[in-house]
């Protein structure tokens, strides 16, 4: 584990019972937003009748929020699931000699090279694992810097690379002159031997009261266990609605789940929904914000069938996008899933239906060369309250991002596996549905494998910044690339030049979807993250004046 700080050391240290304080507030504790003013600027609009059955247009104010402290969770180790207890708790054994659980972080400074305080903690707290930047005292804080004491623009970063846990964590970076921290931090696991040997990786999560998470399998073999995680002050209470192949699934032990702050909950989606071949998940939480991953794993016998780690798709809209499935040689894939028990290793798209009225899907392919139409041109109708499977089995070699279109709500993600031959280990790849980019992202790369960056400008043309940073926290040369209209384009993080630890990403032109695609050298392993939303900035809320 490398911390390298690129801060310029402050007039006057901040005690290190101060930087104590701070560093113990990292440890969770991602607070509501809280109002300041009720009196900034006016955004939308609110419509009403008056006694004369006319309306009036009045806008709603929008209040400044202070700049929240960034707080992300990373998942905890995979295990293997080994049983389960009453109620659907899992027992767990090793997993292998060879297992990693690796997080690296990655915070960057401002304009001026001031650098958030910064650290990577263990979510139940204690000491911190990784001390990124000390914390930055208020009385610097008078707002973002545009430039160094000399004058110059000197953007810098600090970086924790190949950090091991043994533990859920969390990345915390305070806010500095009302801007969130612009930060990021990317867990991995590699395994070459054992019944979880492959390899997963996930971007850690900003908590939600409201997530989705689509796909997972509980069909004989496979084993999947939803980890939530608490890192707030308040104690959360979770509700989960359960969709399957056939309809809503009901299971009253996933409801009123109590999760206290700073505390896990793992729970087997078997003991929910068993002998489902795909499950999508809401997660919803009362009081404290959650994050969670599904651990997905396949045993075929004694052939290890891969491991992944389900993340969250984006929120449920007519419109899902998702970016970075990798397509398999379909020959190779062919023999492989022609084995007795491999029909669930064929790529497919999974797509979600929570409402009670059937949707009808526009299913839309886009490769390096453009558009692949699918068999039937792509048109699907999806079960009300369902999970409906989209094979993607037609598709020849190479990576694609996937457009769904519905006339209702509905929540996507895809499956890709990698194999070589016959009766050999598969991993796959678990790929959730993306949002659209912005100008301002940190993608930090995984632990122990190669990465590559799959981007896709549906509908026009889009130009991609991507700018490399060291494990020195030194930013490189900015790359830009096109991305045409219609098209999905890879590229390498070699291509950023050696030692890269992570991208900053900024997007121009027509919407894009971006995902990391991570693989194992000599092995199957694969695995598939979105990139993670940008968040830095200044935010406001709308306030209803009214009794």
């Amino acid at each position: 584990m490398s911390a390298t700080k690129k801060q310029p050391t402050p007039t006057g240290e901040m005690p290190e019972k101060g930087r104590r304080a701070w560093v113990r507030s990292a440890t969770g504790l991602a607070t509501g937003v809280v109002l300041v003013s009720a009196t900034g600027a006016l955004a939308g609009a609110s419509i009403v009748q008056n006694v004369d059955g006319a309306t009036e247009s009045f806008p709603v104010p929008a209040a400044a929020v202070p700049a929240g402290e960034y707080s992300a969770v990373c998942p905890e180790p995979l295990r293997l699931l080994e049983g389960t207890i009453d109620g659907g708790d899992p027992e767990f054994s090793p997993v292998s000699r060879t297992a990693a659980n690796r997080v690296s972080a990655m915070v960057l400074s401002d304009l001026g090279g001031v650098v958030p305080g910064s650290a990577l903690v263990p979510l139940a707290g204690g000491d911190p694992l990784a001390v990124l930047a000390d914390a930055v005292p208020e009385s610097e804080q008078a707002g973002p810097q545009v430039s160094n004491e000399e004058g110059l623009t000197n953007r810098v970063a600090a970086v924790s690379a190949d950090q091991t846990v043994d533990a859920a964590s969390v990345l915390g970076a305070q806010a500095v002159g009302d801007q969130r921290a612009t930060a990021g931090a990317a867990f991995s696991y590699t395994a070459t031997d054992g019944d979880l040997a492959g390899l997963a990786v996930a971007g850690c999560q900003v908590p939600s009261n409201d997530f989705w998470l689509v796909g997972a399998v509980t069909t004989v073999g496979a084993a999947a266990v939803l980890n939530l995680h608490n890192p707030t002050e308040s104690p959360a209470t979770v509700n989960l609605d359960l969709y399957g192949a056939k309809g809503a699934i009901e299971a009253p032990a996933g409801r009123d789940i109590l999760i206290a702050p700073g505390a896990s909950k793992p729970v087997v989606v078997a003991a929910l929904a068993a002998n489902e071949e795909n499950v999508a998940i809401r997660v919803r939480s009362d009081g404290g914000r959650v994050s969670g991953f599904i651990q997905q794993s396949v045993l075929r016998g004694l052939t290890p069938g891969g491991v992944e780690l389900i993340q969250a798709s984006a929120p449920s809209a007519s419109t899902q996008v998702v970016p970075g499935i990798p397509i398999q040689d379909p020959d190779v894939m062919e023999e492989l899933v022609s084995q007795e028990g491999y029909a669930g290793a064929a790529p497919s798209l999974q797509v979600a239906v929570p409402g009670g009225t059937d949707a009808v899907l526009d299913v839309r392919v886009f490769g390096p060369n453009g558009e692949v139409e699918l068999p039937g041109g792509g048109v699907v109708t999806a079960a009300a309250g369902a999970v409906t499977a989209i094979p993607l089995d037609s598709l020849p070699e190479g990576n694609y991002s996937a457009v769904v279109s519905s006339d209702v709500l509905v929540s996507a993600s895809a499956r890709a596996a990698r194999g070589s031959e016959p009766e050999e280990p598969l991993d796959f790849a678990h790929i959730a549905s993306a949002a659209r980019l912005g100008s301002q992202h940190v993608s930090v790369l995984p632990s122990g494998a190669g990465a590559a960056f799959v981007f896709s400008a549906p509908t026009g043309r889009a130009e991609v910044r991507l700018t490399p940073v060291n494990a020195d926290g030194v930013l490189g040369e900015e790359r830009v690339y096109d991305v045409a209209g219609g098209t999905t384009v890879t590229v390498p993080a070699a291509d950023l030049g050696k030692g890269t630890a992570a991208a900053l990403i900024g997007v121009s032109g027509d919407p894009v979807y971006g995902s990391q695609l991570a693989t194992l050298s000599g092995g199957p392993g694969i695995s598939v993250a979105p990139i993670p939303p940008g968040g830095a900035g200044q935010q406001t809320v709308p306030v209803n004046l009214g009794y």
